[in-house]
């Protein structure tokens, strides 16, 4: 049956099909408009390769960030380093000559990843570096007046924070590892990266190390004598995982400035920056701290006065350890080489618990 109104459904029905199809074109562009601008405002083009744009922004503000994209830089470590983490030990040809360098090249080259490199601030490490084809960034540094007298290691290791800056800047999350320091596994498969910055603690117990409460007793105050508080032991400055981030970029630039417009020792500024409260008008860089397994990633105390002294099957083989607590860095070092890499148990042994040589009995 014909029927009038039906005959003009039709042309509505083609009309709306028309509006709704215009309408999704119209929302696709809207969409991919969004989306491009979302991917230029997380990122910024530096050179032949993406850099986040929070790495970019604001470079020369008040805290003290001076780093620029880095093309050399860059072009070593997409080579060495696409995955965009890397492990990096600051040295100068003085601690080559010291065994010290060359001990921690020695354990890192047996091993069976290549994301490391030598950040070269002498002319001659980076010569011996090019001529024994060894991972290396040349990088001189300037000695600011606040470190002078702080003794040749103390200086270098101030200036970590500008060079880490640099890594940051580009996108590439940071191991950071001092020369004293004897890489025993790789330690890229053992880092949680869940947190801005994972590191190695000076405490040498769980509770010094991952923290807990204490008391305090004022008498004077009657009732309410007796407080709680919550601590634990500093943060290691020479052994560090930074995830590249805002959070982590704005740390590293607080801590350079602090070194060189401060006579401050570095490890201080370090841990001083990471927690210190906000309180105020000052806004802390709220990044997320993890501590290292203190059985996984060493310091020289953990060793020397408890770990050594365990039986054999009780004691973890470690990834890193940081001769950090004693003096006798190198022969520690080397001695620490031949205990856990070449199996020689009796390596430790002339070795005292602190400083100096175990007493003859």
């Amino acid at each position: 049956m014909d029927d009038p109104q039906g005959k003009l459904r039709t042309p509505q029905a083609k009309s709306r099909g028309r509006w709704i199809a215009g309408a999704l074109i119209v929302g696709l562009c809207l969409g991919f408009a969004i989306s491009q601008e979302y991917y230029l405002k997380t990122y910024a083009r530096g050179g032949d390769a993406i850099v986040p744009a929070w790495a970019t922004r604001r470079q020369s503000r008040e805290t003290g960030g001076t780093a620029q994209p880095n093309k050399e830089l860059r072009r070593i470590l997409k080579r060495i380093a696409p995955k965009k983490e890397v492990m990096i030990a600051i040295s100068n040809a003085n601690l080559l000559k010291e065994q010290t360098l060359a001990t921690w090249l020695k354990a890192v080259q047996r091993l069976n990843f290549n994301n490391w490199l030598i950040v070269a601030i002498d002319e001659e490490l980076r010569d011996y570096c090019k001529e024994h084809g060894i991972n290396h960034y040349y990088r001189p540094v300037k000695i600011p007046k606040t470190q002078a007298g702080t003794g040749d290691n103390h200086a270098i290791s101030s200036m970590k924070f500008e060079i880490l800056e640099e890594f940051l800047t580009l996108g590439w999350s940071v191991l950071l590892s001092d020369v004293d320091v004897l890489v025993v596994q790789n330690p890229f498969d053992h880092l949680k990266r869940d947190s801005d910055v994972e590191g190695m603690s000076d405490g040498f117990d769980d509770l010094t190390a991952y923290g807990g409460t204490y008391g305090v007793d004022d008498p004077s105050m009657g009732w309410s004598r007796y407080a709680e508080g919550y601590r634990h032991m500093a943060m290691n400055s020479g052994l560090f995982y930074l995830r590249a981030g805002p959070r982590t970029l704005d740390l590293m630039r607080r801590i350079a400035r602090r070194v060189t417009t401060e006579h401050v020792w570095d490890q201080t500024a370090y841990n001083q920056e990471m927690f210190r409260l906000s309180n105020g008008d000052y806004v802390s860089p709220q990044v997320a701290v993890r501590v290292m397994d203190i059985d996984l990633f060493m310091n020289s105390k953990r060793l020397f006065k408890f770990v050594r002294h365990l039986p054999q099957d009780q004691q973890k083989l470690p990834v890193m350890v940081h001769i950090n607590y004693h003096p006798e860095k190198t022969e520690r070092l080397m001695a620490a080489y031949q205990y856990f890499i070449e199996g020689d148990k009796e390596a430790l042994s002339p070795w005292a618990d602190g400083s100096g040589r175990a007493q003859s009995t």
